[in-house]
């Protein structure tokens, strides 16, 4: 495949430029580098010798050629990289459309994928960790403790770089076999000149950095699914690849027996809505994406197809249809009126911030053994039902409770929920508004009857949450009911459909929660607002084989048909049971 290389060259001089290789294809032997260009309001335009016109640098790379040149870099050798290899001028050799498509090509053909790590890293805990992990007995769990604890008073940690958070980068590291990480800043260990927090201060602080690290595990758990290695060997090399890269700065993929990418089955869509990373241009979200899915086809007009109607057209490819399972977490007869056929399609968010908001309305399972293509088949569970509304004011959140735990498959739904998401209670910094109070309250309130199915009462009682003696709850009672009332509906929303807030507040815009009643049971359900207007509405309980992703489907009939309004949780075991007995009965 016909590609741009180029490598800095020195002049009698002891100047710097860059030198394009004629002719060059991915069968040469090369580096790639993969990094993050910068922020809009950072990057400045530079003149680089041997490139016509201008290069956008961040601040780190203002020195782009000395840097590279180094030994540790590409020194004398061919590389590849976006600033300098991707021409779009009209008398370019190589189409833009066929130099766009080549780039996966370009990272799975390279020697090696150089990775520049640009924001401060903390030399005192890099050599110190490099150092510990050469015992080959050490903990993981010791070790993610430790690191947290030097975290809480120094930022400047490896996993905490951009790196870890856009979408480009995420497929450049997917792709190389051998990733190489280079660290441009180095600095002091800043442990000592952070004034001492304790309390409520030290936690919040501490809590970013695991917030981190788990979006950078996210990554390694991608990338060991990428490249083929077995689920059962995936768990125990999780925590060696994280060392590899954040420590020992070198992944050789064929060493823990990965393959060239991607793997038969896998599957980018869950591992990219986890990682919430963010692009500039929404319509990456589909393009960096779905092109690892064999058979997608990428449309002629792409790049100027804005998101929705790219990822509308991704869901839609019959390749992904034969492959894959795809439950709508939020209908689209949810948020608004449309036709029948229609109204049990995922809806699209028009202009998403990250691509977990991207990928918030939809869940993309590959077809098994125990599958067949007639799961999108709908059939009516009950057909006599009557709604009611539901208080949400603090003096009912035990009621709350109640229709929580006692009808939804609560661990069904805790695996659901997006990791940006308030639900996972995981986030700290913003505990000390009312907002960020209260949703941490709720996950005191909603989460523990997940755990309740494995642990009894005694066992329950004895567990501690993490912010035990670091605040309290006292200041809830003081909050507004009306406050209290947003934020617990933007929660539920959260936690039922498995979304960001964002995506909540944008779904409670369009719906409202009402409890359906029918013969078999109670399910909290959020429903079309203009629907819950229409008192002469019949409404109706679907399901398809999708249940355990999407709920059952609130429909209602009319003469031209029925129509998908609404979405209840993923009902027990309970719920069956007593449907079962119905049947029996008659």
């Amino acid at each position: 495949m016909d590609i741009y290389l180029v490598r800095v060259s020195e002049r009698p001089d002891k100047s710097l430029f860059i030198e394009r290789k004629p002719n060059a294809t991915t069968n040469d032997d090369y580096i790639a580098i993969s990094h993050v260009w910068g922020t809009p309001e950072t990057i400045q335009a530079t003149e680089v010798d041997g490139v016509p016109g201008t290069v956008w640098l961040s601040p780190g790379k203002k020195d782009i050629l000395s840097i590279l040149r180094r030994e540790s870099i590409c020194g004398d050798s061919w590389f590849w990289m976006d600033l300098f290899c991707i021409d779009q001028t009209q008398d370019a050799s190589i189409s833009i459309a066929d130099q766009l498509m080549a780039i996966p090509a370009i990272y799975k053909s390279s020697r090696c994928v150089k990775v520049l790590i640009e924001t401060p890293v903390c030399d005192g805990w890099q050599t110190q960790a490099s150092r510990v992990i050469l015992d080959s007995t050490m903990d993981a769990d010791l070790f993610a403790e430790e690191e947290t604890r030097h975290a809480r008073k120094c930022p400047h940690m490896l996993f905490c770089d951009p790196w870890f958070e856009r979408l480009w980068t995420r497929q450049e590291g997917l792709y190389g076999s051998v990733l190489e990480v280079i660290i441009l800043n180095p600095v002091t260990c800043s442990r000592l000149q952070t004034a001492p927090r304790t309390g409520k201060d030290g936690w919040i602080a501490e809590g970013a950095a695991p917030a981190k690290r788990t979006v950078a595990k996210f990554f390694f758990s991608d990338k060991i699914a990428y490249h083929g290695i077995p689920d059962s060997e995936a768990q125990r090399i999780q925590f060696p690849f994280y060392l590899d890269f954040v420590y020992r700065h070198r992944i050789e993929v064929k060493k823990y027996g990965g393959q060239i990418g991607p793997a038969p089955s896998y599957s980018p869509i869950t591992e990219a809505w986890r990682s919430n990373r963010i692009t500039t241009k929404p319509r990456d979200y589909v393009l960096a994406v779905f092109p690892d899915i064999a058979g997608y086809q990428v449309p002629v007009n792409a790049r100027k197809m804005p998101f929705h109607e790219l990822i509308t057209d991704a869901l839609g490819q019959a390749t992904i249809l034969e492959r894959f399972r795809v439950a709508s977490k939020v209908p689209k007869g949810l948020i608004s009126e449309t036709s029948s056929k229609d109204s049990p399609t995922p809806w699209i968010l028009n202009e998403p911030s990250n691509i977990g908001e991207a990928f918030d309305s939809f869940i993309a399972r590959f077809y098994d053994d125990t599958t067949t293509t007639t799961d999108a088949k709908f059939f009516a569970v009950a057909q006599k039902t009557q709604l009611e509304k539901l208080d949400f004011n603090k003096s009912n959140i035990s009621g709350i409770q109640d229709i929580w735990s006692t009808t939804a498959d609560v661990i069904k739904h805790m695996t659901l929920v997006s990791p940006s998401g308030p639900c996972t209670g995981t986030t700290r910094s913003s505990v000390q508004t009312e907002q960020g109070l209260l949703h941490q309250y709720f996950v005191h309130q909603l989460a523990p009857a997940a755990v309740m199915k494995f642990l009894p009462k005694e066992k329950l009682d004895a567990i501690e949450f993490a912010t035990k003696g670091m605040f309290t709850f006292e200041e809830v009672g003081n909050m507004s009911d009306d406050t209290f009332s947003r934020e617990l509906r933007r929660f539920l929303v959260s936690l039922i459909c498995g979304t960001s807030l964002h995506t909540a507040d944008v779904i409670l815009k369009s719906a409202d929660f009402r409890i359906v009643s029918s013969e078999y049971g109670k399910l909290l359900s959020l429903i079309r607002r203009d629907i819950l207007s229409n008192s002469r509405q019949d409404i109706l309980l679907l399901c398809t084989t999708l249940w355990p992703l999407q709920g059952f489907l609130v429909g209602v009939k009319t003469d031209r048909g029925v129509f998908v309004v609404g979405r209840t949780v993923v009902p027990t075991s309970k719920f069956w049971d007593s449907m079962e007995a119905g049947k029996a009965g008659n």
